[in-house]
C-alpha cells in the first residue's frame, strides 16, 4: 500500500491500518486523527506537521522517521520502536511511550506535558528545549540523555537510570527522583529545590552551582561530590533532608546548611569547615573523622553524634 491509497481509504472512513507496510513514504501536512497504526511498517518515512491525535501506534516501527512538528496528542506509542527519529517541535501532551524505544532519538523543543515514559528507553537521546512538566520517567533508561535546561517541574524519575546524563541548567523544581541514578550526571546550575531525591545516587555528578533548596535526601548518596558549592537558602520553613543519607568524605566547607536534616546520616571523614549548622539535626549521625573546624552549631540536636576522632569547632581532636 502506498501513502494516496491510505489516504484515499481514510477519507472513505478505514481508520485500521495495522501491520501495513508505509516505510519510506511522504504523509505530510494530513489530518489523520484516531487512525490505528498498530505494528505498521513506517520506518524511513516522513511524517511531519501531521496531525496524529488519539493514534494508535503501538508496536509500530518508526526507526528514522521524521515526525517534526506533528500533532501526536494522546497518542498510544507503546512498545513502539522511535530509534532515530526525528520528533523535535511536535506535541505528545499525554501520550503513552510505556516501554517505547527512543534511542538516538531526536524530541528538541517538543511538548511533552504528562507524558507517560515509564521503562522507555532515551539513551543519548535529544531532549534539549522540551517541556516535560508532569511528565512520568518512572524506571526509564536516559543514559547518556542530553536534557540541558529542559522543564522538568513535578516530572516523576523514580528508579530512572539518569547516569551520564546532561542535566545542566535543567527545572526540577518538585520533582520526584526517588531511588533515580544520577552516577556522573551534569546538574550543574539545575534547580532541584523541593526535590525528592530519597535513596538517589549521585555519586560522582557534577552539583556546582545546583539549587537543592528544601530538597529531600534521605538515604541519598553523594560520595565524592563538592556539596559547597551548591545553592540553598534555607528558612524555618525550607529545609533540606539528608535523613540516612550517605556524605562521606564529601565536602561541604563554608556551606550553609542551617536548619538541615543529617539524622543517621554518614558523615566519616566530611569536610565540615566553617559549616553552618545552626539549628540541625545531627541525632545518631556518625562522623567518625570529620573535620568540623570552624564549624557553627549553634542550637544544633547532637543526642547519639559518634565523633571519635572528629576535629571540633574550637580544632582540638574528640577522643
Amino acid at each position: 500500500m502506498n501513502a494516496d491509497e491510505m489516504l484515499r481509504l481514510y477519507d472513505h472512513g478505514e481508520r485500521d491500518f495495522s501491520q501495513v507496510d508505509l516505510s519510506r513514504e511522504d504523509i505530510i501536512q494530513v489530518n489523520l486523527t484516531q487512525i490505528d497504526f498498530t505494528r505498521a511498517d513506517l520506518n524511513w518515512a516522513n511524517l511531519s506537521s501531521s496531525d496524529f491525535s488519539g493514534a494508535n501506534f503501538s508496536r509500530a516501527d518508526l526507526t528514522h522517521t521524521r515526525i517534526i512538528s506533528a500533532k501526536l496528542i494522546g497518542v498510544n506509542l507503546i512498545h513502539t520502536d522511535l530509534s532515530y527519529t526525528d520528533l523535535s517541535w511536535a506535541n505528545l501532551n499525554s501520550a503513552n511511550l510505556l516501554h517505547a524505544d527512543l534511542s538516538h532519538g531526536n524530541l528538541s523543543k517538543s511538548s511533552l506535558t504528562n507524558t507517560n515514559f515509564s521503562y522507555a528507553n532515551l539513551q543519548n537521546c535529544n531532549l534539549t528545549g522540551a517541556n516535560f512538566t508532569g511528565a512520568n520517567f518512572t524506571r526509564a533508561d536516559l543514559r547518556g540523555a542530553d536534557l540541558s535546561g529542559v522543564i522538568l517541574t513535578g516530572a516523576d524519575f523514580t528508579r530512572a537510570d539518569l547516569s551520564q546524563a546532561n542535566l545542566q541548567g535543567c527545572d526540577l523544581t518538585e520533582a520526584n527522583l526517588n531511588c533515580a541514578d544520577l552516577t556522573n550526571c551534569q546538574l550543574r546550575s539545575a534547580d532541584l529545590s523541593e526535590a525528592i531525591l530519597q535513596g538517589a545516587n549521585l555519586e560522582k555528578a557534577n552539583l556546582r552551582g545546583a539549587n537543592f533548596t528544601g530538597a529531600i535526601l534521605r538515604n541519598t548518596n553523594v560520595n565524592q561530590v563538592k556539596l559547597s558549592e551548591l545553592k540553598i537558602k534555607l528558612s524555618n520553613k525550607n529545609k533540606i533532608i539528608f535523613w540516612g543519607a550517605d556524605l562521606r568524605e564529601a565536602n561541604l566547607q563554608n556551606s550553609n546548611l542551617k536548619n538541615t536534616i543529617f539524622c543517621y546520616t554518614l558523615l566519616e571523614k566530611t569536610n565540615l569547615v566553617e559549616t553552618c549548622l545552626h539549628r540541625g539535626s545531627l541525632i545518631d549521625a556518625y562522623l567518625l573523622s570529620a573535620d568540623l573546624k570552624g564549624a557553627s552549631l549553634r542550637n544544633s540536636v547532637l543526642n547519639g553524634v559518634n565523633l571519635k576522632g572528629t576535629t571540633m569547632p574550637d580544632g582540638s581532636i574528640h577522643p
